[in-house]
Order: C-alpha cells, then structure tokens, then sequence
C-alpha cells in the first residue's frame, strides 16, 4: 500500500516540476548586466549636467546620476 502511494506521489510530483523549471530559467536574467547599464546612464546623466565652479555643482551632478541609476533600476526590475 504504501509503494502505491509513493509512486502516485512521484507521478504526480515529476510533471510540476517539469512545468516549474523552464518557466524559471526563462525569467533569469543578468542582473550584473543591467546594473552595470545603468551605471552608465547615470554616469552620462551626471556628465550631461556639466562642470561647474559653484559649489553646489557637484551635488547637482550627484543627484541627476542617482535619479537616473534609480528610474533605470526601476525600469527594468532590479532593486537600486
């Protein structure tokens, strides 16, 4: 009775699995990638601000390259 059970649980298990796993592997993404993508952005978002004497110039660039790193992250699902 109980090798019954066991192979109607194995029958039952195999085929989820089989379902779950491709669908898995399809959202995997490279994560290293996009991070480094936006970086970029937000580099050339901080470079498009220009370079200043003023004092304030420098935490303006840093605020248009993390606002830009942020609605990149945002963008495309990856956490800031």
């Amino acid at each position: 009775m109980l090798n019954t059970k066991t192979a109607f649980g194995v029958a039952l298990l195999v085929p989820l699995l089989g379902v779950a796993m491709p669908a898995e592997a399809a959202q995997k993404r490279d994560v290293n990638a996009i991070r480094a993508d936006c970086f970029r952005q937000a580099n050339e978002a901080a470079a498009a601000a220009g370079v200043g004497a003023a004092a304030g110039t420098t935490a303006d660039r840093n605020a248009m390259g993390y606002s830009a790193y942020r609605a990149c992250a945002q963008k495309n699902g990856i956490r800031p």
